[in-house]
């Protein structure tokens, strides 16, 4: 019960310190913003009728974009503070605490990505509806979509735990970042549906946790036909492996620091 208060408690400061930043919100919404106008440009100058499909549209392609950017945006990389600690040292004092450091640093980023997938999912809703003028959404799908989006961005901070943490191999963290982004920039289908990739390159998708993060929510989105049961289902399954391997790469990697002494 303590550690569950405990843990709470993170949770309320990453919320606090996220709610704190308005500039930051401010920035990451401009940001935001921007790219969909960016893209929205880009979707309505593409001829899309040349791909003889009647479901893929400017419309649908923005609406897609919309929650995969609102995703990445929300988990944004807090990969950095877990390389920091271990750099700088702070991470020896971490883990004389009575609460597990992985478990008390990922509570706080659950709180701090609870705040901005609220903020800035009503940035990007908005956005999206003036620049197209609809929402090609079903009221009821919604609901599916925003669980999808929250377990998508659980997926994402598990993912920059452990990258975080192979800074106690390396030293630093932000080579095997930058690899893990644009894997997940590709595989996870951030700009464009895995369902319009060549069939090799969307098998080998189907085969990664990238698609589980960006594209099974955007789908819902995207694809009326996409059933919402089956996507939390296989975002559920990813998320249980990514925790497990998540686990035993800090693990070992609390092990290689107290070996060299912190």
């Amino acid at each position: 019960m303590r550690d569950a208060d405990a843990l709470h408690a993170f949770a309320t400061l990453g919320w606090r310190n996220a709610a704190a930043q308005r500039a930051a919100i401010v920035a990451r919404g401009g940001l935001y913003v921007l790219i969909l106008v960016i893209w929205w440009q880009l979707w309505q100058a593409t001829p899309l009728a040349e791909l003889a499909r009647s479901d893929v549209t400017a419309v649908g392609l923005l609406w897609y974009v919309a929650v995969t950017e609102w995703i990445v945006f929300a988990a944004g990389m807090p990969y950095r503070e877990v390389e920091a600690d271990i750099r700088d040292g702070r991470i020896a004092t971490a883990l004389t605490r009575p609460i597990p450091y992985g478990a008390a640093v990922l509570a706080q980023w659950a709180g701090e990505a609870a705040y901005r997938l609220l903020a800035l999912g009503a940035i990007g809703f908005a956005a999206a509806f003036l620049l197209t003028g609809t929402v090609p959404v079903a009221m009821g799908r919604w609901p599916g979509i925003a669980l999808a989006g929250i377990l998508g961005t659980a997926a994402l901070l598990l993912c920059q735990y452990a990258v975080g943490m192979a800074a106690a191999w390396s030293g630093v963290a932000a080579p095997l970042y930058w690899i893990w982004q644009k894997l997940l920039f590709v595989l996870g289908g951030l700009l464009m549906p895995l369902t319009l990739y060549p069939p090799g390159l969307r098998a080998l998708a189907d085969l990664t946790p990238f698609a589980a993060m960006l594209f099974a929510p955007a789908s819902l989105a995207f694809d009326p036909a996409a059933a919402i049961a089956a996507v939390l289902a296989a975002q559920i399954a990813w998320l249980a492996v990514l925790a497990a391997g998540a686990a035993l790469i800090d693990r070992a990697a609390i092990v290689r620091l107290l070996d060299r002494g912190g």
